[in-house]
């Protein structure tokens, strides 16, 4: 997997293509979690079990992207947890307030 996001780096498509598999898999979560009547507040924990893989992959290309225009690991580092906390915080409300599950732009 790892050799799979390097090689999309290297193509200048992983962060797009992160991010997409990353919130096709929070939706994918949402209809899993609605079907499987997980608790509003527990949608974050099982989202982040569920999604690992994708969290991974877009932690790893925000990380780069950021190394590569000029950050420090040390300061990228916490811009990829952010979003990705970001979008799980995002997904979460809308699965709490079973609204859209169309993700925002």
């Amino acid at each position: 997997m790892l050799a799979l996001g390097m090689a999309l780096l290297l193509a200048g498509e992983t962060g797009d293509l992160a991010r997409a598999h990353f919130t096709a898999c929070l939706k994918t979560a949402y209809e899993k979690g609605s079907d499987q009547k997980i608790a509003p507040d527990g949608y974050a924990a099982f989202a982040r079990q569920a999604c690992a893989a994708q969290i991974e992959g877009f932690r790893s290309s925000v990380i780069g992207y950021d190394v590569k225009a000029g950050w420090t690991r040390k300061k990228a580092e916490p811009d990829a947890a952010s979003q990705v906390g970001d979008y799980i915080s995002d997904w979460s409300d809308r699965f709490r307030d079973k609204g859209s599950i169309t993700p925002s732009k």
